[in-house]
This record gives C-alpha cells, sequence and structure tokens, in this order.
C-alpha cells in the first residue's frame, strides 16, 4: 500500500470514529443542556472539565511516547507497553489520593464534589485505555483504535441518555462515564496481548530515567493544552456562576468537535513523520507544507462561515435559554481556526524530537489564558473568555511556527493563506445573502462556493492531483 493511500484510510478511519464520538457527545451534551438548563449544565461541564485535567497528568504524554519511538522500532512495543501502564497507574492512584484533599480545600458543594470523584474515576480508566491504545497507533491499525473508540463512546452515551430520561440526574450520568471506559480498558488489554504484542512488567532503571527525561515534556504540552482549553470554564463557574459556565462551555463544546479532521489526519501521519524524521528529512518537509496548506484550506471558510450562521445554528441546536451563546460562538471559532493549524505545528515538531518547543509554547499560553481570563472575566463574563481564547491559540502558534521555520523549513504562510481567504469572502458573500433559506441548503452551496473559487484561482497543484490519484490506486 502506497504511502498517500495509508494516511487516507488511516485519517479516513480515525475521522469516522472520531465524527461518531463527537456527534454522540454533542447528542448527549444536548440532552443534558435541555435536561438540567444551563445552570445544572454548568455544574456537569466544570466537574468533567476538572476530570479531564486528571485524566491528562495520568497520562502525562507516555502515549506519544510509545507512538513515537516503536513505530520507528517494533521491537520495543512489549517493554514499552508493560513498563509504562505501570508507571501511569500509580500516577493515577496517587492523583486520585490528592484529589480529596483539593475538593476538600475547593470546599466544593457535596453533590458536585460526589459528580467530580466519579468523572476523575472514569478518566483515569480512559487514560490507561489510551495507553494500550496507543499500539494499534504505532502499528498504524489506526481501525482498532477507531472500534474500541466507537464501543466506549457509544456505551456512555447511550446510558448516559437513558439515566437523564429516566430522571436519575448527574450522579447516575458521571457512573455512566465509568462503565463506558472500564469496558474500553478490558477490551483494549484483550485485543493488544492477543493481537500484537503482551506487555512486559520488567521495569528498570535505564528505561525510567528515559521516561522520566523524555516523557515530562510530552505530557506538559498535553496538560498545558488541556489547562486552557479547560480554565475558562472554571474560571467561569467560580467568578460568574454556573448560567455564564453553561452559555460560554455550550458554544465552546461546539466549536471544539469542529477539529475531528486536523485531529484525526494528524493522529494518521504522526508516526508517518517520526520515521520520515529517521529516514527523509525532505519527505518529512512535504508532509508539513502540504498538511498546513490543507488546513488553512480547511480552516479559513469553517471561520468564515460560523461567524455568519451562528444565530441559526445556536437557535437549532440549543434553543432561546441559549441565545447569549451566539457571540460566543462567533467569537471562539476564530480560535478553532488558529487550532487546525496548531494541530500540524505540534505534531510536526513532536515528530522531530522537539517536543521540548511545543511545552514552552502551550506553557506560556497557559499563562497568557490565566492572566486574560482574570482581567476580562469579571468584566466581560463569557465574552471576555471567549476573546481570551483567541489569544492563546494565537500565543502557541506564533511560538510553534518560529521554530518550524527554524528548524525544518520555512512557510511562505500569505501564499498559502491568500487563495483561501478570497475563497472564503466569496464564500461569506453568498451565505450572508442565503441566510433566510435551509442552513442544510446553505451548507451545501457554501462548499460547492468555496471550492469552486478555489479551483478557479488554481489553488491545487499537479501534486495534489498525484496524492489523489495515490489514494486511488492509480499511481
Amino acid at each position: 500500500m502506497s504511502i498517500s493511500r495509508r494516511i487516507f484510510k488511516n485519517t479516513v478511519v480515525l475521522t469516522s470514529a472520531d465524527i461518531f464520538g463527537r456527534l454522540m457527545r454533542f447528542g448527549l451534551a444536548i440532552v443534558i443542556a435541555r435536561s438540567l438548563g444551563p445552570a445544572g449544565y454548568g455544574i456537569y461541564a466544570f466537574a468533567f472539565s476538572f476530570a479531564e485535567v486528571y485524566g491528562v497528568i495520568s497520562d502525562f504524554g507516555m502515549s506519544n511516547l510509545i507512538i513515537r519511538d516503536t513505530s520507528r522500532e517494533k521491537k520495543y512495543l512489549p517493554r514499552y507497553l508493560g513498563n509504562i501502564l505501570l508507571v501511569e497507574a500509580t500516577l493515577s492512584a496517587i492523583a486520585y489520593a490528592f484529589l480529596f484533599l483539593l475538593v476538600g480545600l475547593m470546599d466544593l458543594p457535596s453533590d458536585t464534589a460526589t459528580v467530580v470523584y466519579i468523572a476523575v474515576l472514569s478518566y483515569a480508566l480512559t487514560a490507561l485505555a489510551v495507553i494500550v491504545r496507543a499500539t494499534f497507533k504505532a502499528h498504524e491499525k489506526m481501525e482498532y483504535d477507531a472500534v474500541l473508540s466507537i464501543v466506549q463512546q457509544g456505551v456512555t452515551v447511550v446510558l448516559g441518555i437513558a439515566v437523564l430520561y429516566l430522571g436519575y440526574g448527574l450522579l447516575a450520568l458521571a457512573f455512566a462515564f465509568v462503565i463506558g471506559s472500564s469496558i474500553n480498558l478490558i477490551v483494549s488489554l484483550v485485543l493488544v496481548s492477543t493481537k500484537f504484542a503482551r506487555p512486559k512488567f520488567t521495569l528498570k532503571g535505564r528505561f525510567l530515567r528515559y521516561l522520566l527525561k523524555e516523557a515530562p515534556s510530552l505530557g506538559l504540552v498535553v496538560f498545558f493544552t488541556l489547562i486552557y482549553y479547560k480554565v475558562s470554564t472554571l474560571l467561569l463557574s467560580f467568578i460568574q456562576g454556573d448560567a455564564a459556565t453553561g452559555w460560554f462551555n455550550a458554544a465552546y463544546t461546539m466549536a471544539i468537535s469542529l477539529t475531528f479532521l486536523p485531529a484525526a489526519f494528524m493522529g494518521a501521519l504522526f508516526p508517518v513523520i517520526s520515521t520520515f524524521h529517521a529516514s527523509s528529512r525532505e519527505l518529512a518537509k512535504i508532509v508539513y507544507h502540504e498538511s498546513f496548506r490543507y488546513m488553512v484550506i480547511l480552516g479559513l471558510p469553517l471561520a468564515f462561515g460560523t461567524t455568519v450562521l451562528a444565530d441559526k445554528v445556536i437557535d437549532i441546536i440549543y434553543g432561546a435559554p441559549f441565545h447569549n451563546s451566539i457571540i460566543v460562538l462567533q467569537i471562539v471559532i476564530w480560535s478553532i481556526a488558529f487550532v487546525f493549524l496548531n494541530y500540524v505545528l505540534s505534531t510536526t515538531l513532536t515528530s522531530i524530537n522537539l517536543q521540548r518547543v511545543v511545552m514552552y509554547a502551550t506553557g506560556l499560553a497557559v499563562v497568557v489564558n490565566v492572566v486574560l481570563n482574570l482581567i476580562f472575566i469579571p468584566v466581560y463574563s463569557y465574552v471576555g473568555a471567549s476573546f481570551v481564547m483567541i489569544a492563546t491559540e494565537v500565543t502557541t502558534f506564533s511560538i510553534c511556527f518560529y521554530y518550524a521555520s527554524r528548524h525544518l523549513c520555512l512557510l511562505h504562510a500569505q501564499r498559502i493563506v491568500l487563495k483561501p481567504l478570497v475563497g472564503s469572502l466569496v464564500m461569506t458573500v453568498v451565505v450572508y445573502y442565503l441566510r433566510p433559506i435551509n442552513i442544510f441548503i446553505i451548507f451545501g452551496v457554501a462548499v460547492w462556493v468555496y471550492f469552486a473559487s478555489l479551483i478557479a484561482m488554481k489553488t491545487f497543484t499537479q501534486q495534489d492531483v498525484n496524492v489523489i490519484k495515490g489514494i486511488m490506486g492509480r499511481t
């Protein structure tokens, strides 16, 4: 199988699973919002945002280390898998013990605290499963990872909707997440052990030292990224209350769910670029350049179109109680355009062993995020938090783009952006005048107008044609 077809297959598989998972979670979020209202949804958002932070602490970048290193040398997989599972299980237990102390210091209401405890447990179990499932990505067998992701999301969402429909509330909903995570972990362990490699639980000092040297920078990248995704939710909850948190999180959850494509695309490319870094630097440069260009082509029209149609989208999905989420969506969608590019930059830098640059960039972005949120949330509430998300993503982009230009290749960003920008502006004018009609018709027309504009401007190259032929097996 050619490289193009392999990347395409893995991207399609991961995208399909991610779309399914995001749609299921988004459907569950709508049910929660409509069942519990802005205040209840705010409590849910707080508890699970808090839990996600603990899940990242448990993993701390070790799944990415497995993918990067064992994609180059498959023979190391049993040792990596067993040793990292031991370390992660220990970290999870320590983190969970500290959770009780932290929640006590925060003086949360007892019901909210209980939901937090259960939510954290579900994310700790998922973090262990992610380590095991990294095996599939290292072998570029994304279909296994996709199936397990679908199973977990399906079980969780079906159980979650059922308990909410029966009137059991947030506590039962949190237990639904635990059940889904447990099934994911058990099935993952069985499948990896029978199909790929049995973990070797023999932790040695040399490997532990290597792990302590490499994993923290990878882990801090994920941790910092999650912090600046979730800190707005947490600070809004403390400063402005549950309703403001619900309005912000409803729109931001919708916006961030649109990143399924760059997440899947760069997830498929991660082991490929890691291998190219060791074998062909020129191929790594080509993959980086084309990935950046494709994300610009996809991200710009998404931002323009959502800005124009945000009121229709919020009204259809959430209804009148979430009218205040419209302005949030119109603002945060521009941060998502930068998220598309940051996926390319962070994955590329990590693949060429420059994960420390990504760590410093995301660390600085956290500082920017927290400082600006503390300044703007007390005055501008959820609107201020929305603008802070743009500043955060621009901070990460600026640093990562600079170092990728220095250490891999310099991209002429203005040339890459110009034609997609013109196409997006043409599309936006058309969409604006079509606003009175059905939104699904608008979407279809917008896609046609945008890509027709790109083709008219000769945006796509012969290399793009060759990639498509390679995917179709015609080269």
